[in-house]
């Protein structure tokens, strides 16, 4: 009896342990998936990072789409340098953006110049590096998720030498719009390099708390604090594709 109680026991706790390893696999496996499927933005600009804006019409954009994925995802991977890519469609069907990230400025202009050199000035999609200057979080990294949906805004000074004056700005007024949208996760304000644009890439709950936002004052369009600097340009883009 003692020797059938024995291996009824261990049997009992093998089974135990098989439930638990089993458990342990299904949380973890979400979490690896999750991982290949999104990509953190890299606020430290410990990397190069890019945005490439093609313009569209919503008659255009799914054939637009389609070419850019096509390309980047024929291209990209096996580039030297090359870290990430996220392709963005945006919701109202006027752009396509792809946010890239490369280890250095040399792999990305040696990528660019190759693959860039035969197409015709008509063809050619608005560029520019950036780097974050500021970014606000509700405890979230920020990333971007394959399938999930950001902001993407652009400021397009009317006078790139204020591009500097209007980043402060937009760093003083960020914390009232966390303060005022509750469903606003995270912001990353960046200016590119060239003095022409500030990106503002950002995760809402909702395209409802988005829009929200713009009926504040300082935030509509009568009254907002950046017209006197710069025409702006935002969306929210449902993110088609993360390429590594």
């Amino acid at each position: 009896m003692n020797s059938m109680l024995r291996l009824i026991i261990r049997k009992f706790h093998l089974s135990i342990a098989i439930i638990g390893l089993f458990f342990g696999l299904l949380i973890l496996m979400p979490e690896t998936a999750q991982a290949d499927t999104s990509v953190v933005l890299d606020t430290a600009n410990d990397l190069v990072k890019v945005a490439t804006v093609y313009k569209t019409q919503p008659n255009t954009q799914t054939e637009v789409l389609s070419k850019v994925l096509e390309f980047e995802e024929s291209t990209l991977p096996q580039t030297p340098g090359f870290v990430n890519s996220s392709i963005l469609k945006g919701q109202e069907g006027t752009e396509v953006v792809v946010l890239s990230q490369w280890q250095d400025l040399s792999s990305f202009e040696a990528y660019s110049q190759e693959y860039s050199k035969d197409l015709p000035d008509s063809d050619r999609p608005q560029t520019f590096i950036f780097e974050v200057q500021k970014a606000e979080t509700r405890g979230l990294k920020p990333a971007i998720a394959e399938s999930g949906a950001i902001m993407f805004s652009q400021f397009k000074m009317k006078d790139s030498e204020k591009q500097s004056e209007l980043a402060g700005i937009i760093e003083q007024v960020m914390p009232t719009a966390f303060a005022t949208v509750p469903g606003l996760q995270w912001a990353a304000m960046s200016p590119s390099t060239d003095k022409s644009t500030i990106a503002m890439i950002a995760q809402w709950n909702s395209r409802k708390d988005f829009e929200s936002l713009g009926q504040n004052a300082g935030f509509d369009e009568e009254t907002n604090y950046w017209q006197t600097y710069a025409d702006n340009e935002h969306d929210i883009f449902d993110v088609v594709k993360i390429i590594r």
